[in-house]
């Protein structure tokens, strides 16, 4: 059985500020070595990944050589080809297969060609007048990372320009808020923009007075930043930093820095590994989460079902977000789920990610993990 170290983390951000603000043993597995075999990736996030490499890059393209579509399918393939070779090195994420199969692969490049387009002609326009008027082009700052607070807070604004930042996003940009009983711009995202702000005035002496967020498609929408909301978003993510970094240094159970509740659990790629998701975890919690999750000993060795093609396990489920009491699951690929291969009888195992049908049996689905608990690496 592997360890996994917590240790101290000497600089944050905004994801990992609304990481700490969530859970801080979250925050922390997200820096920790040891655990990435127990945790499955998000194809999503990669295209997210991919869309936001063709836009770092397109200024730097020679639009004298490749026309700009010839540009972005050369940044778009080479950033989708790193991606699958990290995901076929991850004995998880090799599952996913094609990159053209990944959920919104054709939507994200679109939107990546899209963005592109609209960033070069800026780009050309700008230089061109600058160039009438025999000047310097107008100062616009790409993918240029700020710190602040002494190097304990980080940031990397797409585009800062003249009183303004702008930030593309390639997901839904705004969220359901139940207050207001309308859709709000995503509250991570206007946090964000409040430490961009912050770092600007730091590092170049003025602030911005407006973030704009740009969806895949679309319009932006602008949110006005405010010195005051700025300063006071920055200095509450490096308060949670040091917060953590002191709670780290105590002699406590690490269980004890986890926040298991519906809401911070419900998206949490750290379940498997969490004891303190195992031990809150509850039969009411079902549906409410990315997916159920069980955890108990196995009733008898897996049968072969599918023609050999796959495994069902029987399992008498003592804890998790379902219904305790036996159940079987299946079909279990074992190209998948190659530990379905040595499972036996008397195994303790933890599978999260399931699906439970209207008939209430639970059955897997392409984000299903399964492991044995003694597999599992201790936290400490």
């Amino acid at each position: 059985m592997s360890t996994v170290v917590l240790s101290k983390i000497s600089t944050t951000s905004s994801t990992l500020s609304d990481a700490m603000r969530a859970c801080l043993l979250r925050a922390g597995l997200s820096r920790a070595r040891g655990c990435s075999e127990f945790v499955l990736g998000n194809p999503k996030a990669w295209l997210g990944t991919a869309y936001h490499h063709v836009l770092e890059k397109i200024g730097e393209s020679d639009f004298e050589r490749e026309t700009i579509g010839a540009s972005t399918d050369r940044l778009w393939n080479g950033a989708v080809d790193t991606l699958k070779r990290g995901a076929d090195a991850h004995p998880l994420n090799r599952r996913f297969g094609a990159p053209a199969s990944w959920p919104g692969y054709y939507v994200a490049r679109a939107s990546a060609a899209l963005r592109a387009q609209e960033l070069t002609a800026d780009l050309i326009l700008r230089r061109a007048n600058a160039n009438r008027a025999h000047t310097k082009a107008s100062d616009v700052i790409r993918e240029h990372k700020f710190t602040g607070f002494y190097g304990k807070l980080t940031g990397t604004p797409d585009i800062v320009r003249a009183g303004e930042i702008v930030d593309y996003k390639s997901g839904a940009v705004v969220e359901f808020d139940e207050t207001t009983q309308r859709d709000l711009v995503k509250t991570a995202y206007v946090r964000q923009l409040r430490i961009y702000g912050y770092l600007v005035n730091d590092n170049l002496g003025w602030w911005p007075s407006r973030g704009i967020v740009l969806p895949p498609f679309g319009a932006g929408i602008e949110i006005p930043l405010d010195p005051a909301e700025c300063v006071l978003e920055a200095t509450d993510a490096v308060t949670l930093l040091d917060n953590y970094n002191r709670q780290i240094e105590l002699p406590v159970a690490p269980e004890l820095l986890a926040s298991p509740t519906v809401l911070s659990c419900r998206w949490c790629s750290y379940k498997m590994l969490c004891k303190g998701f195992w031990s809150a975890a509850l039969p009411d919690w079902s549906g409410k989460i990315d997916g159920g999750a069980v955890e108990g000993t196995i009733s008898e060795s897996p049968h072969v079902v599918h023609g050999g093609a796959a495994r069902a396990v029987s399992i008498d489920v003592e804890s998790g977000s379902e219904a305790r009491g036996r159940v079987t699951i299946a079909p279990l690929n074992p190209d998948v789920h190659p530990s379905v291969l040595t499972l036996a009888a008397g195994d303790r195992v933890r599978l999260v990610g399931l699906r439970s049908r209207r008939d209430g049996v639970l059955v897997p689905t392409p984000r299903t993990i399964l492991a044995r608990a003694r597999d599992l690496p201790t936290i400490q």
